[in-house]
């Protein structure tokens, strides 16, 4: 090999650190909430978000005048299978419980058979309280009831909306009743406002990588473009994820946009595809953009 080549590497945690250099925070304004029948509107300095009181759902979410999501935060048990669970080869040894005639012989007919791909949403209770001048709490429950109706997600959302625009979001899921073997995945979905296909993240990269398949990624800071995250596989699946985030940044090319941060590690990807068409299609020329970016 020429020399600088790269054979091997590693990386560990080291038993130091060196403190990050602490950024205060602006100090938060004043917030503005008003409420009609059918929506709760919060306003601060250069930003105004609104909660549909129907669905619970964060269903705009502007700042400086531009609005940066279609939809908000759905909890989501749900991806396009895999190539691999959707073969017959993986029948025998998917642990099926759940096996309604039409849904084929293959891992996945575990998850359709319970309707993980028809859950069907009840909002239970909106509220919401001022905590200060500067803070607002709005809390929702919800149920997602499998599409065979034998078992039931409880879903518990906590926002926490501050003057400076951040908002916490504290998220519990309870499952309740006749659950699949296995789910195919657990956390939120967002559809973000199309032009934020800018990404930069901090976690494993910066080709896709999985929960069993990731120690060959470094941990780095990345940059990508939602187009350049497209993996065509032969069968269009769920595809482009990255492991093991701190934070991850979408933005549009004025790197105007929102930045996502966790507790703990998170995955996610980003595609311009709705989850329904990638779980639909059968071949990539049936794969179609839409009006924005499902998170």
């Amino acid at each position: 090999a020429d020399s600088g080549y790269e054979i091997a590497w590693d990386q560990m945690e080291l038993p130091w650190y060196q403190p990050a250099q602490i950024v205060p925070n602006p100090s938060p304004a004043s917030l503005q909430v008003n409420e009609d029948k059918g929506e709760l509107t919060v306003t601060g300095k250069d930003f105004v978000y609104a909660f549909d009181k129907t669905t619970g759902t964060l269903n705009s979410l502007q700042f400086q005048g531009k609005e940066l999501i279609r939809e908000g935060a759905r909890m989501n048990v749900w991806r396009a299978p895999l190539a691999n669970e959707t073969d017959e080869w993986t029948w025998r040894t998917a642990n099926i419980k759940h096996n309604v005639e039409g849904n084929g012989h293959m891992a996945a007919t575990e998850w359709y058979s319970s309707g993980l791909d028809k859950l069907q949403f009840y909002l239970e209770e909106f509220n919401w309280k001022t905590l200060t001048d500067e803070r607002i709490l709005i809390d929702v429950k919800n149920v997602l009831v499998l599409g065979n109706q034998k078992g039931a997600f409880q879903n518990h959302f906590r926002y926490t909306v501050d003057g400076c625009g951040e908002i916490i979001l504290e998220h519990t899921v309870i499952p309740n009743g006749d659950m699949p073997s296995w789910l195919p995945r657990m956390g939120l979905t967002w559809i973000l406002d199309k032009n934020l296909d800018h990404v930069q993240w901090y976690g494993r990269g910066p080709e896709e990588n999985y929960p069993d398949r990731k120690t060959g990624y470094k941990i780095g800071i990345y940059k990508s473009t939602v187009q350049e995250m497209y993996v065509p596989y032969l069968i269009p699946q769920d595809y482009g994820l990255r492991t093991d985030s701190r934070w991850v940044k979408m933005v549009d090319g004025n790197g105007i946009g929102l930045e996502f941060k966790g507790n703990d590690l998170f995955n996610f990807n980003a595609f311009p595809f709705s989850t329904e068409n990638l779980t639909k299609a059968l071949y990539t020329y049936q794969l179609h953009p839409f009006d924005g970016i499902t998170f």
